[in-house]
């Protein structure tokens, strides 16, 4: 008789981003020619200043513990960029360096809801929300938007809101529909959660990643004692350096940092020692290299816009920031599963079902990767479903067969 396993293990799902990713690479392993579409990892490398601050840190050879919430000098880094960014002044005991957002959130999360709190956050949404929020005893509750499209507005949110909950998450610019919410719907929503004493949580991973001159509205200019507010940022997405895992959360309710402290104490104990050099290497650095990404990013949606274009019947709203576009497919399969896993097969695609963010027929498809892959990728997608085509192409050496 074999031993089970708890309930929250077996009904906890995996990754579909990480899941696509590893098929992929797999694929690839295997002297596929596979073209990825669907990763959240820019190609950009890592800033100058970060590299040469950990070689420096490793010639030590003293890599060592950190302090649990991180050490004084990176602290000291995410302060000012906070400052520069929000205009708000944190102390040290407002801040908590963790191993990527991700787990800044899920601190957040175990050491702010009770079992069966709710929640609330918009759809479509990033794929960890849901189970994170399950994984801590809350109930997530996912907002549609009232109107046609991706849209969700500030009222859609606020209607959503119950005696039970206890949090609103917005991530803007979203994953995965590259949607930056208004001026407006953040002062409504930062408004309003002061208000009724809910916890409000930024995830501003994406935030200087914006394009088309656009601006993503700061929280914190409608806070007025802001114990509610919690932003949440890290280095994995604006300096391509997802590999170092560091993130942080900050708020002025020194209480619940230092709550979220003694679980990260508890569970990872504490960040890796070149990782916290590297990116305060990276925050206190030459900040071009953000420049420059922003602008790499926004040509390749734009050819990623214009490739779409070329397949009748799909349907994309301009992305605003991100490095992602969702693309409503459900002309040719409403079953986003079903058809992310035929793109992969025939025509060496990867792309991610749009179930997963919530939202039945989508495809997300990223533009991280270079324009020659944006443009090859997406002329595979196009020859996959279009009928007329003839149902052999060839890849190289690779013959690719659809039925």
């Amino acid at each position: 008789m074999s031993i089970t396993l708890s309930k929250l293990a077996m009904n906890i799902g995996d990754s579909p981003t990480l899941k696509i990713n590893s098929k992929a690479r797999a694929l690839k392993a295997a002297g596929e020619p596979v073209v990825h579409l669907g990763g959240g990892e820019p190609t950009y490398p890592a800033p100058q200043a970060a590299v040469e601050a950990i070689i420096k840190k490793a010639q030590t050879r003293k890599i060592k513990y950190t302090p649990s919430s991180g050490t004084p000098e990176l602290k000291a880094a995410v302060l000012d960029y906070t400052e520069k960014y929000y205009g708000r002044r944190y102390e040290p005991s407002q801040v908590i360096i963790s191993a990527g957002a991700k787990q800044a959130l899920f601190n957040f999360l175990l050491a702010a809801v009770e079992p069966g709190d709710e929640v609330v956050f918009p759809s479509p949404y990033w794929v960890s929300y849901p189970e994170m929020v399950r994984m801590a005893g809350g109930k997530p509750v996912m907002v549609r938007g009232s109107g046609t499209g991706l849209e969700v507005g500030a009222g859609d949110i606020l209607k959503a809101v119950t005696p039970k909950t206890k949090v609103i998450l917005i991530n803007s610019p979203c994953n995965p529909s590259g949607q930056i919410y208004s001026e407006e719907f953040i002062k409504q929503v930062v408004e309003f959660a002061e208000k009724q004493n809910i916890f409000l949580v930024m995830d501003d991973i994406y935030h200087q990643l914006v394009f088309d001159g656009k601006k993503t509205p700061n929280p914190c200019a409608y806070a007025k004692e802001a114990k509610n507010l919690v932003i949440i940022n890290g280095v994995s997405k604006l300096y391509g350096m997802t590999g170092l895992r560091i993130g942080w959360a900050v708020s002025v309710h020194k209480e619940l940092i230092a709550a979220m402290g003694r679980i990260q104490s508890q569970s990872t104990s504490c960040n890796g020692d070149l990782s916290e050099v590297g990116a305060a290497a990276a925050l206190k650095g030459d900040q071009s290299c953000v420049q420059d990404l922003c602008r790499i990013l926004q040509e390749n949606r734009d050819v990623l816009l214009q490739e779409a274009a070329k397949i009748p019947y799909v349907r994309v709203e301009k992305p605003a920031g991100t490095f992602y576009s969702f693309m409503d497919f459900s002309h040719y399969n409403a079953d986003s599963n079903a058809l992310a896993q035929y793109l992969l097969e025939k025509a060496l695609v990867a792309v991610v079902p749009g179930v997963s963010f919530g939202a039945e027929g989508y495809l997300r498809i990223s533009y991280c990767a270079d324009k020659d892959s944006i443009i090859e990728g997406m002329r595979r997608i196009r020859w996959a479903l279009d009928k007329n085509a003839p149902k052999e192409i060839k890849i190289g050496d690779k013959l690719l067969t659809r039925d």
